[in-house]
This record gives C-alpha cells, structure tokens and sequence, in this order.
C-alpha cells in the first residue's frame, strides 16, 4: 500500500505531489533507527511511479522538522563500532535515496532541524525554513563522529568552512545565517511555510517531468561525477524527451498561448 503510517514516518499522495511527515512530534521527531529504514522504503516506493512530480518532507507537530537522533537507542544503536555500524549503514542509504530520488524533493523546515533533521534537509533538493528555524549538527558534544555520506551533503551545499564552524562548534544557527550559507534557498514567515511551499511544487508540477528528472541527474553528476549508471540514465532519458510527446505538447502550448499538460512520457 503507497500511503499510510508506518515507524513514525507518514506518507501521503496529493494529487502529483508526495508528502512525507516526520511524524513523532512528542518527541519533536527524533529519529530512531526505525524511521530511518521506514523513510528510505517510502522514497524506495515513491521514486518509480511517474505519475508523481515532487515530493515534500516535513515534520509534524509545527514545533520541528527534526530535531535529530534519537539518544534515548544510543545506548543499542551506537555504542560499538558493529552497531554504530549497523546504524551510520541505515542513515547513509537513506539519505541516498533522498538525494538520488528522480523527483524533486522539498524540504519544509518548520522549527528545529538539527543532528539528522538538518542531515535530511541537506539531501532535498531544495529547503524552505520558516523564519524561526534552527539549524545545527551538535554531535562532537555526545562525541560522536559525522558519517561521510552525511558530511559530503553538508560540505556540497555549505562549503567546508561553514560546515567545520557547525561540526566544531557545534552551535545552532538561525534561519537567517542559514540562508545566508546556503544552506536554505527561502526564508520566509512563519505562517507562510506551507502556502509556500506547496506552491513550489505546484510550480515544479507544471513543468515536464521528464526534463526536471534530467536536471536532477545533470546537476547532481555535475558535482559528484558521472558513474555509468548515471551517465546511461541520463542519456536514456534525453533521447525520450527529444523523440517523446511532451516536447511536441510544450511547443505547441507555446504557440497556442496556453499551459501545456505534460504527461511525462517518453517515446510517444
């Protein structure tokens, strides 16, 4: 079944947009190991059906996107290096399957995103904070280590300075400084977040789907490098979008002064 409630993680379908809610607010969405699994099966399931064009993450509660790690496993789930093994596994795949999602993935940022919140922000493609978000990765005060899946996002969007202000220090930081980083592309009030953000992925929804998974793929390889399953990915969908039906559709919405109503398929 493609929506429900599973492990503190909800998945929803809105018309072409995903929702998937961080969804353990007494706690202000601590993540444990389970949710962790339960968010990279819900990308595992969203990624192939291509009836979907964006998918928004976002914590419940209002007070949180996430406020990070669960402490109250650590004693099970990170004490020990086959253990902490088990879990820095769990949290790479996951965070994987954010980034390597062929939809856009928008991150709404309400309140607190810190430890993995702020991990999880980092793998979307694009963040929305409302103005009293937080961001900070605070684990050198557990002493804890950041894994390399996790720190490359980080470095990828902030730049390694920025990113060992945050790990060194292990301050929080407001919306505002985030933005300023780039760690956020958009600020904006706080009572805007959702409008806000749904409005972006509506935007995203206009537009062919076939071209935005084709930015998507570019981008990324631009600045991971290309393996050759990227590379043929890539090169698979360009010959669908110049020998499919949705260039021939966005032509002729030009010319005909309206929207076009893209399908997203290939090859037609």
């Amino acid at each position: 079944e493609l929506e429900g409630a599973a492990d503190g993680v909800i998945l929803e379908v809105r018309d072409a947009v995903a929702v998937v809610t961080l969804d353990r607010p007494e706690v202000h969405n601590a993540l444990n190991l389970a949710m962790w699994r339960r968010l990279r099966s819900a990308f595992q399931m969203l990624s192939p059906i291509r009836s979907l064009r964006a998918v928004i993450i976002r914590g419940a509660g209002g007070r949180a996107f996430s406020a990070g790690a669960d402490i109250s496993e650590f004693r099970t789930t990170r004490v020990g290096s086959e253990a902490a093994g088990v879990y820095t596994t769990a949290v790479a795949s996951t965070l994987q399957a954010i980034h390597q999602a062929p939809l856009p993935v928008i991150a709404m940022i309400g309140g607190m995103a810190v430890g993995g919140g702020c991990e999880i922000a980092a793998a979307c493609d694009l963040r929305i904070a409302g103005h009293t978000a937080r961001f900070g990765i605070p684990i050198m005060r557990l002493g804890l280590t950041m894994g390399l899946v996790e720190a490359e996002a980080l470095v990828r969007l902030i730049g390694p300075a920025h990113a060992k202000d945050l790990l060194f220090t292990g301050r929080l930081i407001g919306a505002d400084e985030a933005l300023r980083i780039g760690l956020v592309n958009r600020v904006v009030p706080d009572d805007q977040l959702e409008q806000t953000s749904w409005n972006l992925a509506r935007q995203i929804c206009q537009g062919s789907p076939l071209a935005a998974t084709a930015h998507k793929l570019t981008i990324n390889g631009l600045v991971h490098g290309f393996g050759g399953a990227e590379a043929a990915r890539l090169r698979q969908l360009t010959t669908e979008i110049y020998d499919g039906s949705d260039l021939l559709e966005g032509i002729a919405a030009f010319e005909e002064r309206r929207e076009p109503q893209f399908t997203g398929q290939g090859n037609g």
